[in-house]
């Protein structure tokens, strides 16, 4: 009977919303398995597709649903220092960060459906968008118009800036 038990007792510590997801910090300071160590105990969770008029209070309210939120820092773009989409979520226990995980990821938060995927914690500079023009990298080349996110791509909105320019 014990044998059974344990069996279906370990299946309770294999949950599909709190394992290490795709999102991984191509920067991070040190090995994978580092990192994926990191992972494993962290109590911060990087939040994306964000509108980039999501406030900070909008995302305290949702989060702090799941448990005491130490701190959120907001995803700026390196240039205008606005806003870009993503952020990151600290909690005091990794149990209220795992409830986030749980129950937050997939929701939507100003008419986007948002995602919330592990992070090894955070560090000063890394609040920035990395994309050429300061944003994020994955909205440099968006090719589709997405009011929530400044309208198209960063690239495509200056090709046609570029355009228009152009006298005929």
């Amino acid at each position: 009977m014990s044998g059974i038990l344990s069996t279906t007792l370990s299946g309770l510590n294999s949950d599909s919303y709190c394992e290490i997801g795709q999102y991984w910090d191509k920067r991070f300071k040190g090995s994978p398995d580092l990192q994926e160590e990191a992972l494993k105990y962290s109590c911060t969770l990087y939040v994306g597709n964000l509108s980039f008029y999501t406030t900070e209070e909008q995302i305290h309210e949702l989060f702090s649903k799941c448990g005491d939120v130490k701190r959120i820092v907001m995803g700026l773009d390196k240039v205008k220092k606005t806003p870009c989409g993503f952020c990151f979520v600290e909690y005091y226990t990794r149990t209220e960060a795992e409830h986030s995980m749980r129950f937050i990821n997939g929701t939507r938060l100003d008419d986007r459906i948002i995602r919330t995927d592990w992070d090894a914690g955070f560090k000063e500079g890394r609040q920035f968008g990395r994309g050429k023009t300061g944003g994020q990298l994955r909205d440099e080349y968006r090719t589709d118009y997405d009011v929530g996110r400044g309208g198209f791509g960063k690239v495509i909105q200056m090709q046609k800036t570029n355009q228009q320019t152009v006298i005929y």
